[in-house]
């Protein structure tokens, strides 16, 4: 007999389990997650056809309906959870070359600026040697190998800035889904979460895509030790001390002769 004596209670449970269960698997697909297997992604035993207990014969022999299985309906179930599996793949690559395209995006700005600022400080450099006569010499030599060292370094670190764009972008897709997936046992339903995935997986991408384009190390070369800027903080330096000397003590010349003055 249909829905036994809880009412349809049970019958209700089983159908909002079923409906949970399909919106967990869509947005699972959605993210590129498949499910674990045809094997395990159905539940074989929903398909049992229950018999009825009929009552027992004079012989002892039951007469009721045995037990059944439905067959064509779990072939049906095992061939969607395939296509499940399919549409996972697709949606996994899909993302996987949507990270790698940040990743890339984020490393080349950020190069951009490296290089020019390897051409200003090549630049900076081979001005100073030349006023100091030290051009084509050892000094050359060890200097532009720092320049090239300094430039490696900041390739590298390029390199980590690129990965930490990426992988902010993956995080914030994986935390998305396990967001929804929590929402979608809370009640939401499945159009409501493949909805608010997509828009929030929106987000997470145009966020991801504007900060790649404003990757950048700054001045890498302006603290690397070059012999052009030594003699620029030297510079620098002199000019700070002329001022705090000319600020307390009126310049060199005048605190000679006021100190002359102020014996007489």
């Amino acid at each position: 007999m249909g829905g036994g004596g809880d009412g349809g209670y049970q019958e209700r449970q089983d159908a909002q389990d079923r409906s949970k269960q399909s919106a967990r698997s869509a947005l699972n697909v959605l993210f590129g997650v498949a499910p674990s297997g045809p094997a395990g992604a159905v539940d074989r035993s929903k398909f049992v056809i229950p018999g009825e207990s009929g009552s027992v014969g004079d012989s002892g022999g039951g007469v009721g309906t045995p037990e059944g299985f439905d067959q064509a309906g779990y072939d049906a179930a095992l061939s969607a959870s395939g296509g499940l599996d399919a549409e996972a793949a697709k949606n996994k690559a899909a993302l996987d070359a949507l990270y790698g395209t940040v990743r890339t995006n984020a490393f080349n700005a950020g190069k951009r600026g490296l290089e020019e600022g390897k051409q200003t400080a090549g630049r900076d450099l081979k001005f100073e040697l030349f006023a100091r006569g030290l051009n084509g010499g050892s000094v050359d030599v060890d200097q532009n190998a720092l320049l090239g060292r300094k430039y490696s370094e900041g390739v590298t670190q390029l390199g980590g800035k690129a990965d930490s764009v990426a992988n902010a972008l993956r995080t914030g897709d994986e935390n998305t889904r396990l967001t929804l997936l929590q929402s979608v046992d809370n009640g939401m339903d499945q159009g409501s979460a493949i909805s608010s995935a997509l828009a929030q997986m929106r987000n997470n991408s145009d966020r991801a895509s504007a900060e790649a384009v404003g990757t950048d190390l700054g001045d890498l070369f302006g603290g690397a030790g070059l012999l052009y800027d030594r003699e620029r903080v030297a510079r620098g330096e002199k000019r700070l001390q002329d001022d705090w000397r000319g600020y307390n003590y009126g310049g060199a010349g005048s605190r000679g002769s006021s100190g002359i003055t102020s014996r007489a």
